[in-house]
């Protein structure tokens, strides 16, 4: 099947779950980027659009539970000439106001001048795990020296059913998305792919968004880095300016970073363009690759295995149940 009639078919198949979709609950909200996290259910196709939970139920979801991440796109950069002229033609406000010089109103731009203005992401089933990531939540700051990993959260990590990585194998693999990988090599210890992270739309240079993932499987966080990734993460960030140049992206635009905790345990790098900010780029959890790079290098090889390193935690995150249960994880 070729890929613009295996786009056609997922565009399809998000839109009929996204027709069946009930709300339960809204998960949470970000106005700074203008995202919403809403929890539903899909429901069966023989139910009526009226039927279903109503919003704000509280009901449990069971096996049809969807997680829906609703974002407001940034406006397309490029406007053809014959866009511009009509370019607020089809706006329509509901209200405004002028003094002097100043106007201001709000509205909705029906026009396709501007480009996709929604990004719409569906986690479905949704798992409790998938949940609670996206509620809003109670932050703890956390302080985790080498001892405190080997005794809460390597052991929590090891607990991991190894079905909450399989979409990563698959993609490395080349089962799913294989299209849509920019870059590759393929050597299985210094190895990596690099493609298009979910997150971003690849029609905006300014907010690219790229990730590499590494082949090898017994790399799965920071803290298992040494001398020996070395070749491994000093590729990752030349290659990333290889990628990043098809989007017209140049190296000395680009920020190369490590989360710490991940969202998930196989090792990954975000690559993207400095001019986007982003949630996952607080202080605490991610890490600069450059910098990674040199305390590896010129302090010490094992430098992650000895550092003590600090970072939040949502209250209802799995992992922070395991610093819960530790006597002297918050100490």
């Amino acid at each position: 099947m070729s890929a613009p009639a295996r786009a056609s078919d997922s565009r399809a198949a998000i839109k009929a779950l996204l027709c069946r979709f009930r709300l339960i609950e809204v998960l949470d909200e970000d106005p700074t980027h203008k995202t919403a996290w809403l929890l539903g259910r899909i429901a069966g196709e023989e139910e009526d659009a009226g039927e279903g939970e109503s919003a704000g139920s509280g009901a449990v979801p069971g096996v049809d539970a969807a997680v829906v991440t609703v974002e407001r796109l940034p406006f397309s950069v490029s406007v053809g000439a014959q866009a511009a002229a009509g370019l607020f033609a089809d706006v329509s406000l509901d209200s405004g106001e002028q003094n002097d010089v100043y106007s201001w109103a709000a509205g909705a731009a029906n026009s396709t001048a501007f480009g996709p203005d929604l990004r719409v992401s569906v986690i479905y089933p949704a798992t409790a795990k998938h949940i609670s990531k996206h509620r809003r939540q109670q932050r703890r700051w956390i302080r985790e020296t080498p001892a405190l990993y080997e005794q809460v959260v390597r052991p929590a990590i090891d607990a991991q059913p190894a079905s909450r990585i399989q979409w990563v194998h698959n993609i490395l693999s080349k089962r799913v998305e294989a299209e849509r990988i920019l870059f590759e090599d393929p050597d299985p210890e210094h190895g990596f792919i690099i493609l298009p992270d979910l997150k971003w739309d690849t029609a905006n240079p300014a907010t690219m968004y790229l990730t590499a993932i590494v082949h090898r499987k017994d790399t799965r966080s920071l803290r298992d880095l040494d001398g020996t990734h070395l070749r491994m993460l000093k590729n990752i960030r030349a290659k990333s300016a290889v990628a990043a140049q098809r989007f017209g992206v140049p190296s000395d635009m680009l920020r190369l970073y490590i989360h710490y905790q991940p969202s998930y345990y196989h090792f990954h790098v975000h690559i993207t363009n400095v001019s986007f900010v982003g949630p996952g780029m607080a202080a605490g959890r991610a890490h600069l690759l450059d910098t990674v790079i040199s305390n590896i290098e010129d302090i010490a090889p094992d430098y992650y295995q000895r550092a003590t390193l600090a970072y939040a935690l949502g209250s209802d995150d799995e992992l922070w149940q395991h610093w819960a249960a530790h006597p002297s994880s918050t100490g």
